[in-house]
């Protein structure tokens, strides 16, 4: 009995023994697992949100990124695009619903100021900004960060560089040429170009102008192309001011001044001879998209825009003889608040992510990547500014990823860009321009948000299709103006002009 005792002893002793073995191998692949996992999680990823349609090899270039980025920094990047169609309803959700992300493309446009007043982005101080985004915060022009500030503090990084804020025009040249009609140098030339085409070819729309291209055209018809009226409130179209000069400086009714009655009621002269699209209202379409398919005969936008359409016109269609007109007028640079990026309030790595857009703005490897893709893949280079595209270029075309928000002095331009239009983007860039006065007057609509919304209705209810030639402007602002009066419009008035008052008593 005593032996079998000593035996199952042994026994149990040696299973004990294996049990604590087996427990310390099971413990020690635990432990390397788990520092596994704190490698892992040492390794930071960001989450970034970027605006527009995914070209077809962005998850292929942003890899690339990521791996540049796991070796800088020690962090993975992931990216998540809103399209054109989706963005402005997803792009305030993220704020409401508190969602996970890092950094996110920011701008005037996409309503920056109103999401950095309510608390959704993470104020970058200086300290902030010198420890972790050193290079930003040296290069970055002080007009910039004075652009950039919402209540006195700064939420976005701002873009760098200031762009060109002139427009042009592209015209078909064939066109132009076939109807007779003198080379375009001016608006009226434009206007006989335009009348021409109406005229004579009715397979095509002279210019597929929609309401969303109004910003760029309007202030052409202002009888001062040195100083227009300009500066229309977002939240209120029937609301303008000039920021030309101090003594300028006043509020306005935008519907009244002599720049929109010129420009609408060529718009309705237009309207009747068939020169503007009968759909100009509901149209998605943008100028440049219908002119590149041969269904408008002139596209508006920025030069920029224009340049690189002109390389897929030569490209696709050289027999269109594409000419450029570009509007002698005095061009406000585009403000730096135009392009941004800014760090979500609830970021949990918001030094790693200033970190990271410091590598994007300013390391020319990090930008050629965003700007343009895999090299020799997507392009080669040509010189430090100039690039030449190579047959996986239409997978990701130039700029088409939301790069602009960290857009610095490393763009390049194509070799197929206009040599004209290249020499103006870059010497323009060259030189730190001067704002006009009033250009830093940040406007708030926080007393008069009722009216505002009210009269914003009733100018899209009776302006919107005078701005397209729908109807005739005399008939369109005696509708709207006896609506808007009773909807507030005076008590806007008097609100604007009292915060231009405030701005002009700041700023001597």
């Amino acid at each position: 009995m005593k032996n079998k005792r000593n035996k199952w002893s042994t026994t149990l002793a040696i299973v004990m023994v294996v049990a604590l073995v087996l427990s310390a191998c099971s413990n020690s692949e635990k432990n390397s697992s788990s520092e596994s996992e704190n490698n892992d999680a040492g390794q930071v990823t960001l989450k970034m949100i970027l605006l527009g349609d995914k070209p077809a090899d962005a998850d292929l270039v942003y890899q690339e990124l990521s791996k540049m980025a796991q070796k800088d920094i020690n962090a993975k990047i992931e990216v998540t695009n809103f399209t054109w169609g989706e963005w402005s309803q997803k792009y305030s959700l993220l704020f409401s619903a508190g969602e996970d992300f890092d950094l996110i493309y920011a701008s005037n446009w996409t309503d920056y100021q109103g999401f950095a007043s309510k608390n959704g982005f993470l104020e970058l101080t200086e300290d902030l900004l010198s420890k972790n985004a050193p290079m930003t915060w040296e290069k970055t022009p002080k007009d910039a960060w004075e652009q950039a500030k919402v209540n006195g503090k700064v939420y976005a990084v701002p873009q760098a560089v200031q762009e060109n804020g002139a427009i042009g025009f592209l015209l078909r040249g064939d066109l132009r040429e076939k109807y007779n009609v003198s080379p375009v140098k001016d608006m009226a030339g434009l206007d006989a170009y335009l009348t021409a085409i109406a005229k004579n070819d009715q397979g095509i729309t002279p210019f597929a102008y929609h309401h969303g291209t109004e910003g760029f055209i309007r202030t052409l018809f202002d009888p001062n192309l040195e100083a227009p009226d300009n500066l229309s409130v977002s939240s209120n179209s029937a609301l303008t001011l000039n920021v030309y000069s101090k003594e300028g400086m006043q509020a306005k009714r935008a519907f009244e001044t002599e720049g929109y009655k010129n420009f609408a009621n060529t718009m309705f002269r237009w309207q009747k001879e068939g020169i503007l699209s009968k759909n100009a209202l509901s149209q998605k379409e943008k100028s440049s998209e219908l002119f590149e398919a041969g269904k408008s005969a002139v596209q508006v936008s920025s030069l920029d825009q224009i340049s690189n359409t002109a390389v897929a016109i030569e490209k696709k269609h050289p027999e269109w003889k594409a000419e450029i007109f570009i509007p002698e007028m005095t061009a406000v640079p585009s403000g730096y608040m135009q392009n941004g990026v800014a760090i979500n309030a609830r970021s949990k790595n918001p030094e790693l992510a200033l970190q990271f857009l410091d590598l994007l703005k300013w390391n020319k490897d990090y930008s050629d990547l965003t700007w343009y893709g895999i090299k020799g893949k997507h392009w080669e280079p040509v010189g430090d500014d100039r690039f030449k595209e190579l047959a996986d270029s239409s997978k990701y075309p130039p700029g088409a990823n939301d790069p602009w928000g960290w857009r610095g002095p490393n763009e390049r331009w194509s070799i197929e860009s206009p040599d004209e239009i290249v020499k103006e983007l870059r010497d323009y860039r060259k030189i730190e321009h001067k704002y006009p006065y009033g250009y830093n007057f940040i406007y708030s609509d926080a007393n008069v948000k009722n009216e505002n919304a009210a009269i914003q209705n009733l100018a899209e209810q009776y302006m919107n299709p005078a701005s397209v030639g729908l109807i005739d402007y005399e008939t369109a602002y005696g509708r709207f103006e006896s609506a808007a009066k009773k909807a507030g419009l005076d008590t806007t008035l008097k609100d604007l002009q009292a915060q231009i008052d405030a701005y002009k008593a700041n700023n001597p």
